[in-house]
């Protein structure tokens, strides 16, 4: 089976709590379809192509670069985001009382297209998505969120948190996504080679912020290393907390399931393997339904019982505590907990198969369904 063999057949439509109004107000929404880029990306190009202020720009939801996508942006009601670009258009959508934020989006619609099958697996991978919409599945947070995580599963997140503080500016200035040009990906391992030889570090930092932990680092060395750190945009390190969050979450509710009574299976996921379920005693399934379990953070509620003894053992294995997730010496390093479900159940799925056009004498399965606000498609298809 081939998942986004091409973007097209991975499409993403954002469901907002609220469509746009066409009755003028203080924010203008604007549509964004895009296909190669990540939210993150253009909305920067975006904002230098409309020469609106980029933290005027606001999003519901970070979509990913592999797919074509629609979502909505807002931007104070003075400001014009009407434009297109290679990979991407923007158009006018309405109008909003509020920025847009995580709580304005309810949801997401997924049309996707799984390619290259055998008979009889378009038959079963059709006979499991269709089992989803009574059983549901594991609500993980998928590979989209773990983009910035290194090999080995280092998370800068986890070395602030151990006060590693060293560790922890030279993973930010020489890891990169994956998915990250040839030419970035080479200058950052540069900058691991010549870690310590500041002038030469020096000559590999060219955006304006990492120009100044530069010149930190000439100046002060190893004593400069947390006011580096300090540096660094709140939304790129809110990207890498709320990646080391999301691997709390996920392994918490995945060790807890290895406990439990049930048909269970193994998924790969960037940061290891989690366990999905074929089926589940029907007490436990009501349970995650309808009982939330809430994200990392120092003020965090306490969770049930038996997921916080998982939960406790997990940070004791990490050798961390949850006291020192409290970083007042970084100020826009921060954790948040929110109330994320257990388990989901995706609304109005729908399955067809067909004869794959692009692999002769093979299938292919179209499922188009919609899954609540952060939840993955990528995930809900990992059953297969």
């Amino acid at each position: 089976m081939i998942i986004k063999k091409t973007p097209e057949d991975f499409v993403v439509r954002e469901v907002l709590q609220a469509p746009p109004r066409t009755q003028e107000g203080p924010f203008r929404l604007f549509l964004l379809e895009k296909r190669g880029w990540n939210t993150r990306d253009a909305m920067k190009a975006l904002a230098d192509r409309t020469k609106v202020p980029l933290r005027e720009i606001r999003a519901a939801g970070q979509k990913d670069k592999n797919a074509r996508t629609a979502q909505y942006l807002s931007v104070p009601a003075r400001f014009d985001l009407t434009c297109s670009g290679d990979g991407f258009s923007v158009s006018f959508a309405g109008y909003g009382d509020a920025p847009l934020g995580h709580p304005s989006l309810r949801g997401n619609r997924f049309d996707v297209v799984l390619r290259n099958m055998g008979k009889r697996e378009a038959a079963s991978a059709e006979r499991r998505l269709l089992e989803t919409a009574d059983r549901g599945f594991i609500n993980y947070f998928g590979d989209q969120r773990f983009g910035a995580v290194g090999q080995g599963g280092e998370f800068l997140a986890e070395m602030l948190v151990k006060r590693l503080y060293g560790p922890a500016l030279r993973k930010y200035l020489s890891a990169c996504h994956p998915e990250a040009p040839v030419a970035v990906k080479r200058r950052k391992s540069l900058v691991a080679e010549r870690w310590g030889r500041w002038d030469e570090v020096a000559s590999l930092c060219d955006e304006p912020h990492l120009k100044k932990m530069a010149e930190i680092l000439r100046a002060k060395g190893a004593a400069g290393f947390r006011a580096c750190l300090a540096l660094i945009p709140a939304d790129e390190m809110g990207m890498h907390f709320s990646a080391y969050s999301s691997f709390l979450w996920n392994e918490t509710l995945s060790r807890f399931l290895a406990d439990q009574k049930g048909a269970l299976f193994p998924v790969r996921l960037r940061t290891g393997e989690v366990l999905q379920f074929r089926s589940l005693d029907e007490t436990l399934a009501l349970r995650l339904r309808t009982e939330p379990l809430a994200t990392v953070a120092p003020d965090m509620p306490a969770l049930p019982e038996d997921m916080g003894e998982v939960f406790l053992r997990l940070l004791a294995e990490r050798g961390v505590r949850l006291s020192k997730f409290r970083l007042k010496e970084i100020p826009q390093a921060y954790f948040a907990s929110f109330p994320r479900a257990c388990l989901v159940v995706p609304e109005d799925l729908s399955v067809a198969r067909e004869e794959d056009a692009l692999y002769q004498g093979r299938f292919a399965l179209r499922a188009g369904f919609f899954l609540p606000r952060g939840s993955y498609g990528t995930v809900l298809l990992g059953v297969l």
